[in-house]
């Protein structure tokens, strides 16, 4: 379950990251990037609570409870008095609950960013596979990185993300790397490659590589 307290260090360790991680990038310049992942949480109803307990991490998601309004809104009724896919609740007949499609949808932040590519990539509908996906890592690569990797470290660690330094997070955060990232003072890091430990976070060399 994310509270509105994860949500919010989610939202601002992605947004960090796209102007701090990807400043010498050119196609897409960190502008553009930080522009995506600002549209992407703009573009939800993260302020619904509903929603933000649902996610476990960035694959995982758990089924809304069926005393929740999302719960009741994604019943879709398909008698022909609603046959162009109305919500249960807006169905002005009293449909039977035979005739009522027994399922709850919920959607994890992974399947989230795959629709979001529909507005960062040109070529989503594209007939050429490989335009898409040219665009997919050039441009929505670096957007789902720092998305993904805020996720991990404000809510729930995944399979990660690599390609960031220790040297990185003490640039996005120059007033000083908080404990819930760098898990406080007695926490030691796994090195990204190997089965081994860093050390602490404060010990760590700027170059050294990290999985987030």
């Amino acid at each position: 379950m994310v509270t509105i307290e994860q949500y919010e260090r989610w939202k601002d360790f992605a947004l960090r990251t796209a102007r701090t991680c990807f400043k010498h990038r050119r196609n897409p310049t960190w502008r553009q990037i930080e522009a995506n992942v600002q549209g992407f949480f703009d573009g939800r109803e993260f302020y619904d609570l509903e929603e933000l307990k649902s996610f476990v991490d960035w694959d995982n998601c758990e089924p809304y409870p069926p005393d929740s309004l999302r719960y009741h809104k994604s019943y879709r009724c398909p008698c022909r008095h609603c046959s162009r896919g109305e919500n249960k609740a807006d169905c002005p007949y009293n449909c039977e609950d035979g005739k009522i499609f027994d399922y709850a949808e919920e959607t994890c932040v992974s399947d989230i960013c795959a629709e979001s590519a529909e507005s960062w990539n040109p070529y989503y509908w594209s007939c050429k596979d490989s335009e898409y996906e040219r665009r997919d890592e050039q441009f929505c690569g670096p957007v789902r990185c720092c998305i993904r990797a805020g996720m991990d470290m404000a809510v729930h660690p995944s399979m990660g993300v690599v390609g960031f330094t220790a040297g990185d997070l003490r640039r996005m955060y120059p007033e000083g790397v908080p404990d819930w990232i760098t898990g406080g003072k007695d926490h030691r890091w796994s090195y990204w490659l190997k089965d081994q430990i860093n050390g602490r976070f404060e010990e760590m060399k700027d170059e050294t590589r990290l999985l987030l």
